[in-house]
């Protein structure tokens, strides 16, 4: 149980209860208060009485403004420390546990540091389903597993990036105080990690180096992106493709990197590689959205939008099983053939890099459609209807030629994914 005291106004030490005062009586004599941060109180007896300590007992302390975390931390690791690391600085409290040196766990106040909201930045989670949970008896992570939400695979990958977080805000903090604990009682059973301290270092510090170099392209979080065609097309790598598929000039940073379940750090610099070679570039806000007269129109338009997401979504699949292209080609014919009922409609056509078509282009084409609309795919006059008669059959293809270059489990995850997609454009048919 913590125990606390107030000094008061005229310098006075007042014991929040019994407990304290119990404390603070087997401690009777005269001390030395020593010269420290106003968030810190330290003092030594004089003269020195010597003794061994009982329980738990403060093994270090200080001001982080007095020298760099990344040695104190690289201090612990190689004498081998135990106990509980509370770094408190801008009003924030961060903690991580130490066993010989080596990090068993860590937690913080933060908010976006918290493991429930660790998972919902990298897409593993919905805010809706954490919300089930917060404020519950269990932890978080295991009643997030109980309930389905969140599988026991993800939840490492959570609790990792939680520490990776947490051990990265330590490693930036210039002020505030820090103390290591050590518990008199054994740690408790269950602890869920053991990271190497050592490697946390080397890439928390790597990140803060790396970062300043990425932010020249990629200002932050925050900042939206834009496709760019490359001067001199390279090959990319499987992640490079995914994450490049789903830059569509509407998403942020973030955005992405929760689709692509990647930390913030992880997906800025596979971005900034990307805009070095010329496929993308941050915007200051997001591409603007293409007007179309009307309400038929604007109906038209939002089915048009809406069935390009889900063609980023197949994109992306198809793109991570490393069948871009030949999906691209089957894709590619199914636009130029001429003897399709919905030809008129791919006229010119190209499915872009992210697996989208042009709106513009596709709602020109939607205007010139030639004679009436089908009488199978729309009532006559009512072209929103037959565009997204039409755009469900290029889904339909899209969805076959997926299914024979997935694996199984893939293939039914982005069948899962599609069907909520189209089921909530159906009111617009």
């Amino acid at each position: 149980m913590p125990l606390h005291f107030d000094i008061d106004a005229h310098g006075r030490l007042v014991p929040a209860d019994d407990a304290v005062r119990e404390a603070l009586a087997d401690r009777a004599g005269r001390f030395l208060l020593l010269p420290s941060t106003p968030d810190l109180l330290a003092a030594r007896r004089v003269p020195a009485a010597g003794g061994a300590a009982e329980g738990a007992r403060c093994r270090l302390c200080g001001d982080l403004a007095a020298f760099p975390m990344a040695d104190f931390l690289g201090f612990l690791h190689t004498a081998r420390l135990g106990g509980t690391l509370t770094v408190s600085s801008g009003g924030a409290e961060r903690v991580v546990h130490f066993r010989e040196g080596e990090v068993r766990g860590a937690r913080s106040d933060v908010v976006g540091e918290r493991v429930g909201e660790v998972a919902v930045r990298l897409g593993f989670l919905q805010p809706a389903q954490l919300a089930e949970v917060v404020g519950g008896a269990r932890p978080v992570g295991r009643a997030l597993v109980e309930r389905g939400h969140l599988t026991a695979a993800n939840l490492w990958k959570c609790l990792h990036e939680q520490v990776a977080a947490v051990f990265h805000a330590i490693l930036t903090a210039r002020e505030g105080v820090f103390t290591l604990v050590e518990r008199a009682e054994p740690e408790a059973p269950g602890t869920p990690l053991a990271v190497n301290t050592q490697q946390l270092l080397m890439d928390g510090i790597r990140r803060i180096d790396e970062l300043g170099l990425f932010r020249s392209r990629i200002p932050g979080p925050e900042a939206w992106l834009r496709r760019l065609e490359p001067r001199r097309p390279v090959t990319l790598q499987p992640l490079e493709e995914s994450l490049l598929a789903l830059v569509d000039g509407s998403r942020r940073v973030a955005d992405l990197a929760q689709r692509a379940h990647l930390s913030e750090f992880d997906a800025t610099k596979v971005l900034y590689h990307l805009a070095e070679a010329g496929y993308l570039e941050a915007a200051e806000a997001p591409a603007p959205r293409p007007a179309a007269p009307g309400a038929a129109g604007d109906r038209a338009e939002r089915i048009a939008e809406g069935m390009n997401a889900i063609f980023r979504e197949v994109a992306v699949h198809v793109a991570a099983a490393r069948a871009r292209e030949p999906f691209q080609a089957a894709v590619r014919g199914f636009l130029a053939d001429p003897g399709g009922r919905f030809a008129p409609l791919w006229k010119g056509l190209q499915p872009a890099p992210d697996g989208a078509l042009e709106t513009a282009a596709l709602l020109a084409n939607l205007a010139a459609f030639p004679g009436p609309a089908p009488a199978r795919a729309a009532p006559p006059g009512d072209a929103a209807r037959l565009l997204f008669d039409g755009l469900r059959e290029l889904l339909f293809f899209q969805l076959f030629q997926a299914g024979e270059r997935l694996d199984r489990d893939a293939d039914d995850t982005l069948s899962a994914e599609v069907k909520k997609l189209l089921e909530a454009l159906q009111e617009l048919r």
